[in-house]
This record gives structure tokens, C-alpha cells and sequence, in this order.
């Protein structure tokens, strides 16, 4: 015990050693957190075996830590320049159980101020800083989602307060009762704060910066490792169906590049393209932390035409699959689409004999959170693992959802699962947000976790310019459910669902089945003709406990999984909501 003690006095001492150094200078020091955490994580797993990586706590991290490090992470997660001297004001979780390292020996000191709203209690450190750099450390080497945020207010009351050069930078609020610190947890708003913080500059955060130092029990693995064998193939468009199709599918960084053979089923020329390469990290999957992902465009198809192809690996080439183009002129196809999937085996298993059951679907879609983490890359590859080769065959067209851009941080690993169409919203992430036509049918694929309102007018263009007989839109959130309020896609977007006619919009999120009566301007009508129809649905186990009445709704079921085939024979829809086994739980005909 006293041996301990000495080693926590003589670490508190270094640190302050450390920082009284540095505060002598005003400047930052040079290096990221990013790049302190990278050669670290390298270092780990160079000199410890697996097993230990699950050991290691603040102490042992400290120890391994230079002190040009230590500078880095306390003064570069969060930079910004003030004109004037002010007051920090650093509001941190009080169930966080380790205080980050740097913050008391830095000079923070803890004040009898309290911050509070529905989830969470914060205490309150402060700290006085002269005008020029301002720098911030780590949330520490745990992930704890409530990650601190800061207000910052002139020590001199008269002082006209300047701030530049924030970075990260996110939006600068005022600090008051209301307002929201998580851009990822809009909704949730400070109930409670102490009349001492009120009207300082609030500097808000996203929660998923938790992870930007994450090391303690933060190693994974995953159960289906990369190798030089082309595996994870996906189809998907990003281009015309009736011409083209984009392959994708990943190998371990040892293969360099990707190709695909292809030729028309039961022909005899034979055409390559060779494939772009992603190099993709998850460093903290400890044995697979990067892997290369593949995409391969095949172009100038023939509408209607069956294809065989074949992907380039070190051993030769793989296994033929096939797929076929969408017909020239033709009305009659159908196609499934699943609720939440969250990396699901039973989800898997359902998909697979959904498509032995219906071989003739066109493509396939999944409305969001296909997983739970979406930067966790052994959840994907469990997703592909439990759907096994369904999607070699046919196109999987999807949304992103919540958990697939986790935490704020964005939802890039989804966006290089994929090859989608880039033709959605200007200023807004790509491929996140696309239109595509199958034959008489248009799909407007909604992400609903980006700004609606900058989305809608790109919305009301894509309806207004089409002239397609079906028009359906998927997206993540559904307006009409028995819990969440989701007043602004009511506004924005269902508004336009009624002014252009959408025939039927697919949600999932909820972890319940429900299919509304036809509604227009908010209220049901008396046949699809006059309204638009809104589905719900999941595509993994699970259970209500409660639920509130809708008097909107004509169908709901509890329980899942469940999934929705959509045939369409020229002016006949016919919708039907099945479980694993084939049963048919929801049934609907509409007719043109």
C-alpha cells in the first residue's frame, strides 16, 4: 500500500513537473492524439501478447507514455485561441471513475458548481488561462459516451470575449436551461445548472469523441479474419440497373489489387475490370486491423441479361457467381426489404430463406442499423458472415441508420461497405442520401440522421421530376410510431409524401411491425389512392413489453423478426410481411 501511494505522489509530481514546464509557453505542441494512440496501439501489439491487451489500465498506459506524449494528449483533443484571458469551465461526468490524468495537473480544480440534465450529473472543474492557445486533453483512456464539454467566459466582466480556431470545432451555443451538449443526442437538453455558468460560451461535442483515446478494455477480435481469398462479396448500383453493376469485397492487405471477369451467361467473350482498393483500419481489432476492400464498376451491360463472374485472388480465381441486369421496358419485378439487422445470425438466416423463397426479387434493401457499432469492423463482419453469399447474387441497396454512424462520429465504414449512387443532396455527405429508377419505380433512400431540412428541397425534386407509376421512400426514422416524436420529418418530408403521392415509405428503428392506414395531412384516409402508407418493421428477435395506442394503425405485431417482399405486376402492388418460417403476417393489395 505504501509503496503505491509513493508511485501515485511521484506520478502527480512528474505531471505537475510537466505541465509547470509547459505553461511557460504558450504554445502547442506539435503531434495529434490520433497519431499518440496509433504508435501506442502498435507498440501494444508488438510487445504484448493477446491476452494482456485486455489487462492494461491508466497506470500502465501512463508508464508507456513519453512526456512529449502526455503533452499531446492533454493539451491537443481540443484547441482553440481566445482574444482575452478567460475561465474555463470543463463540465465532467461524475460517473466517470477515473479523472483523466492531465486535468489536475494542469491546474484544473473542481468547483461546488453542478450541471445536470435527464441522463446524466456533471461536476464542474475550472481553470484560468491567459489570452492566446487554449488546449484541452483527452476524455481518458476509457469509453465514457458522456464525454465532457466546456464553456469558456472572460475573467474581465468588460472584456469583449473573441474565439478562433476551434478544433474540432462544433457549434458555439450559449450555455442555459434547454440547450443541448451532444450533437449525436440533440434531445437531450441541460435541465439544471449552476446561475454561475449561465450565458458563457458553450462549446458543444458529439459523444463518439470517447473513442479517440479508447485503450482500456477496448480490444477486440473477430471471429472471421481476412485473407488473400476474396470474401464479403456485395452487389450493389450506382448506376443504371438495367446496365450496370458495382462489386464489392475484401482480402488482406497483401493483395495489392483486385480484378473481375465477367461474361454473359452462357457465352463465350470474356471482359475484365480491374478494381479500386480501400485500405481499412479498425485498430483496435486486434487480429485484423487492417484489411483492403475492394470495388469493381462493370459497365455497358445489357438490360435483362444474366452474368457470370469471377473475382482475381494470389490462388487463381474464385468460385462463378451470378447476377442479372434489370430488364428494358418491363413493369413486373418485387424486391425485400428488412427492418434494424444489427449483425444478426437469425437475421442471416431469415435473408437466406427469404431468397430461396422468392429467387426472383430484384435487390434487396435494409432501412438502417444494419449493425450496432458502426465503426466496430467485426460487427460487419458478422453481418456478411450470417447472410452468407445472398447478396453475390442480388443487390443490397441500403440505408444508414443511427448505430451505423455511431455516436456523431460519422458513418464512414458504412460509406466503404458500399458503392451507392452520388447524386443525393449538395453539401451533404455522399451516398448517404440517393436516388435510384427500377424500371417504372423510384426509391428515394433517406438518411435520416443527417439535417432533414437540407435534404428536403432535393427531396421535392426528385418527385416533382418523376414520372415513375410507383414511388417509394426508406429511411431510418419513422414518422408515425407509438413513442418518438419526429415532428420535422413530418413537416419537411411527409408533406411532400402527400403533395407528389408516395405510395408507401419503409422504417424501421422502433423494433416493432406496424402498417398505418393511408394518411394524408396527417390523418388516415380511406384508400392508398388518396394517401400514403407507413411501414415499420425489424429484422431481428424481440419483443414489446408495452406499447401506446395509434390510431393510425391497420396492422402491428410485437415481436420480430420479420421481413416485407414487394411484388409489383404492372398496376397491381402486393405487399406481404412474412416471418423465418414462411408465414405471411400482414398482407396488402393496392391497385392503380
Amino acid at each position: 500500500m505504501q509503496k503505491s501511494y509513493l508511485k501515485t505522489i511521484l506520478l502527480a509530481a512528474c505531471l505537475a513537473a510537466l505541465f509547470t514546464g509547459c505553461n511557460k509557453s504558450n504554445e502547442l505542441p506539435s503531434g495529434t492524439v490520433k497519431e499518440v494512440i496509433d504508435n501506442l496501439v502498435t507498440k501494444l501489439y508488438r510487445t504484448l501478447p493477446p491476452t494482456q491487451l485486455d489487462t492494461i489500465s491508466n497506470e500502465y498506459i501512463l508508464r508507456l507514455l513519453t512526456d512529449k506524449d502526455k503533452e499531446i494528449l492533454s493539451k491537443k483533443f481540443w484547441t482553440f485561441e481566445v482574444n482575452v484571458p478567460v475561465i474555463v469551465s470543463l463540465m465532467r461526468d461524475r460517473d466517470q471513475e477515473v479523472v483523466p490524468f492531465w486535468m489536475e495537473a494542469s491546474g484544473f480544480k473542481l468547483t461546488q458548481f453542478q450541471v445536470k440534465n435527464d441522463e446524466y450529473e456533471y461536476e464542474v472543474w475550472q481553470k484560468e488561462f491567459p489570452a492566446g492557445q487554449v488546449g484541452l486533453g483527452i476524455n481518458g483512456f476509457d469509453k465514457h459516451r458522456p464525454v465532457y464539454f466546456i464553456t469558456v467566459a472572460p475573467q474581465n466582466e468588460k472584456d469583449k470575449l473573441k474565439i478562433t480556431n476551434v478544433n474540432p470545432r462544433y457549434a458555439l451555443g450559449v450555455m442555459d436551461l434547454n440547450e443541448f451538449t451532444y450533437h449525436d443526442w440533440d434531445e437531450l437538453k441541460l435541465k439544471f445548472l449552476s446561475v454561475e455558468l449561465k450565458d458563457q460560451v458553450l462549446f458543444t461535442t458529439v459523444r463518439g469523441r470517447a473513442r479517440e483515446a479508447h485503450l482500456v478494455n477496448a480490444f477486440r477480435t473477430t471471429d472471421t479474419p481476412s485473407s488473400t481469398k476474396p470474401d464479403q462479396v456485395v452487389l450493389t448500383w450506382s448506376g443504371d440497373p438495367k446496365t450496370t453493376m458495382d462489386i464489392q469485397w475484401r482480402t488482406s492487405p497483401e493483395v495489392k489489387s483486385g480484378k473481375v471477369k465477367y461474361w454473359e451467361k452462357g457465352g463465350i467473350d470474356t471482359f475484365y475490370v480491374d478494381a479500386s482498393v480501400f485500405k481499412m483500419e479498425d485498430r483496435l481489432l486486434r487480429n485484423d486491423r487492417f484489411v483492403n476492400r475492394f470495388t469493381a464498376n462493370l459497365n455497358y451491360l445489357d438490360p435483362g441479361q444474366a452474368y457470370q463472374y469471377v473475382l482475381a485472388s494470389k490462388s487463381g480465381w474464385s468460385q462463378p457467381a451470378e447476377f442479372t441486369t434489370a430488364p428494358l421496358n418491363e413493369e413486373d419485378f418485387s424486391f425485400i426489404w428488412f427492418g434494424d439487422t444489427h449483425h444478426s445470425e437469425d437475421w442471416g438466416d431469415m435473408a437466406k430463406k427469404s431468397l430461396k423463397r422468392h429467387p426472383e426479387t430484384a435487390f434487396f434493401s435494409i432501412v438502417g442499423d444494419l449493425v450496432t457499432t458502426g465503426l466496430h469492423r467485426d460487427e460487419w463482419d458478422k453481418l456478411w458472415d450470417y447472410s452468407d453469399s445472398v447478396f453475390t447474387g442480388k443487390p443490397l441497396m441500403p440505408v444508414p441508420g443511427n448505430h451505423d454512424s455511431q455516436d456523431g462520429l460519422g458513418a464512414w465504414m458504412y460509406k466503404e461497405m458500399f458503392s451507392l449512387p452520388d447524386n443525393g443532396p449538395k453539401k451533404q455527405p455522399s451516398e448517404m442520401t440517393y436516388a435510384f429508377n427500377y424500371e417504372h419505380a423510384l426509391f428515394l433512400m433517406m438518411d435520416a440522421t443527417l439535417p432533414i431540412h437540407a435534404q428536403t428541397a432535393w427531396m421535392e425534386q426528385q418527385l416533382k421530376n418523376s414520372d415513375a407509376k410507383w414511388k417509394f421512400v426508406m429511411l431510418h426514422f419513422p414518422p408515425y410510431n407509438y413513442d418518438n416524436s419526429y415532428d420535422e420529418i413530418i413537416k419537411e418530408w411527409c408533406s411532400l409524401f402527400d403533395k407528389y403521392h408516395v405510395d408507401m415509405v419503409m422504417s424501421g428503428h422502433m423494433h416493432y411491425y406496424l402498417r398505418t392506414k393511408p394518411m394524408f395531412n396527417e390523418q388516415p384516409v380511406a384508400s392508398p389512392a388518396k394517401g400514403t402508407i407507413y411501414t415499420v418493421s425489424i429484422g431481428i428477435p424481440g419483443e414489446l413489453e408495452y406499447w401506446l395506442a395509434e390510431e393510425y394503425a391497420a396492422v402491428r405485431m410485437k415481436e420480430g423478426p420479420l421481413y416485407q417482399h414487394i411484388a409489383i405486376k404492372g398496376n397491381t402492388l402486393s405487399y406481404k410481411c412474412y416471418d423465418p418460417d414462411g408465414n405471411v403476417k400482414d398482407q396488402l393489395i393496392i391497385k392503380k
